[in-house]
């Protein structure tokens, strides 16, 4: 947290090396005092999986969200990336690693994990499916407050991860 744009290239450089804070599995086991976020949107008529996919790995969404990203490359296992997003006067810097991606006819997605100096420890899932004759982009989160200001202040922080969660659906529902 910090009252300026974070110095993301330098942020990037730094988590590289870092191992992620948190474990895939619980998108399917949450651990105790984390928050579960489940959401999903039905795309426009004209959707299709690998257009919405080429903007998910390409961090169109994320981007679209409002959020400012820096990565090693293109969302795939093994990348990193860093956010940034402004809350009021205060900026926060996500670091994450990419830990499971798929990329198939019908469904295209990626997982990451938090990485240190993230202000919430846990993974996040994005997936674009195909549901018969619609195509669907599916949120599924789970974090827990772990940044002395989000424990703190957890209505705040739970606003923030909303408000980005709502541009992610928005951002590929247009």
């Amino acid at each position: 947290m910090q009252l300026t744009r974070p110095d993301l290239a330098r942020i990037l450089e730094r988590s590289v090396a870092e191992r992620p804070t948190a474990d895939p599995g619980w998108l399917d086991a949450p651990p105790a005092r984390a928050r579960v976020l489940r959401e999903r949107v039905v795309l426009g008529p004209d959707a299709s999986v690998p257009a919405t996919a080429d903007a998910l790995f390409g961090w169109r969404i994320h981007r679209g969200a409002g959020l400012i990203i820096e990565s090693t490359g293109l969302a795939a296992t093994g990348v990193t990336v860093v956010q940034a997003v402004r809350a009021g006067p205060l900026w926060f810097a996500a670091p994450c690693r990419v830990v499971d991606a798929v990329r198939e006819p019908d469904v295209a997605g990626f997982t990451y994990a938090t990485l240190p100096h993230h202000p919430e420890t846990g993974v996040e899932s994005f997936r674009v499916v195909r549901d018969g004759d619609r195509v669907v982009f599916e949120i599924h989160a789970v974090a827990r407050h772990d940044f002395w200001g989000s424990r703190i202040l957890p209505r705040i922080a739970h606003r923030v991860q909303d408000r980005v969660t709502r541009g992610y659906l928005n951002s590929a529902g247009g």
